[in-house]
């Protein structure tokens, strides 16, 4: 844990001070406040509060809002930085020097996708938690007089997203210490695209229910088996395997 602790802290100081995660930190920012404003400004005029199916509406827009914001902001920080540092170290030759103390292999590839999740985590949930009180508090509950806060719709935002995605970030950094950095994050592509484009159009045909219990299982196993494919990968890791992919072996 100690060894952990050691390549987080260097690294998450050395990403917080990068232009990008300032770049976007602030575009999320910017996107939480804007969707949140659009979202109260259309509901409020709509009439679909008069309607019976008016809880329903609102539970597939929560639904929509629980799954896909962490899912955004937590891919793009992936695609961003999920290699960032690993790429860093194998530039500046500084990999080699960090093996050569007794930190172990799997403790730097932790260290290093903590150091990316935890900032993508906080600015996921902030985001996820503004958007959601917002609609609760400026549209729901005064129309309705109730709040709307699915327990479906929190265990996928706050909880089985992020995990989700925090075992495909390890994964990454995992191959990105072994082999290549840039073929190593082309796979959180086609899982990224696929999720953005299978969902909707699940949604469409009517094979998924957001917020089902059904869905959140799905999702949980969809979970399960990335941290199955993690534990599995962390078998590639070696100081030879990382020395060598340095250098371009």
């Amino acid at each position: 844990m100690k060894g952990i602790n050691i390549v987080f802290q260097r690294d998450i100081k050395e990403l917080l001070k990068t232009s990008i995660f300032k770049i976007v930190s602030i575009i999320f920012a910017l996107v939480t406040v804007a969707a949140s404003l659009i979202l109260v400004f259309v509901l409020r005029k709509q009439d679909i509060f008069s309607n019976e199916y008016s809880k329903s509406i609102l539970e597939l827009i929560i639904g929509l809002i629980s799954y896909f914001i962490p899912l955004t902001i937590l891919m793009t920080f992936i695609w961003s930085f999920a290699n960032f540092m690993v790429i860093n170290e194998k530039a500046r030759g500084n990999i080699e020097s960090l093996l050569a103390t007794p930190l172990d292999p799997k403790d730097i590839s932790k260290g290093k996708s903590f150091a990316v999740f935890l900032p993508a985590y906080i600015i996921s949930s902030f985001s996820y938690l503004i958007i959601l009180l917002s609609l609760n508090f400026a549209v729901i509950f005064p129309k309705t007089g109730e709040f709307l806060f699915p327990p479906q719709a929190l265990l996928i935002g706050f909880i089985i997203n992020p995990i989700f995605f925090m075992g495909l970030l390890f994964i990454i950094v995992v191959f990105s210490l072994a082999a290549n950095p840039d073929i190593a994050i082309a796979p959180s592509f086609i899982v990224g695209f696929g999720l953005m484009l299978g969902i909707p159009l699940g949604l469409a045909t009517g094979n998924i229910s957001i917020l089902s219990w059904s869905f959140v299982l799905w999702c949980l196993a969809g979970a399960a088996l990335i941290w199955i494919i993690l534990i599995f990968s962390f078998r590639l890791l070696s100081k030879e395997k990382i020395i060598l992919s340095s250098r371009g072996a």
